[in-house]
């Protein structure tokens, strides 16, 4: 899913990415396509990060 926000990470303005795991909006360096969640979900899928 891709929205126009502030990334929850970096804080950077764009278009973001809707992280599938913690719901999350991420810009695109923040975000890990091939896993469809962000950054911090892809390193430890098993916690749910808010």
């Amino acid at each position: 899913m891709e929205l126009i926000g502030i990334c929850s990470i970096c804080g950077k303005a764009g278009k973001m990415h809707g992280c599938h795991l913690c719901g999350n909006t991420v810009c695109k360096s923040c975000y890990d396509v091939s896993k469809g969640m962000c950054k911090r979900c892809a390193r430890n899928p098993g916690k749910m990060i808010k």
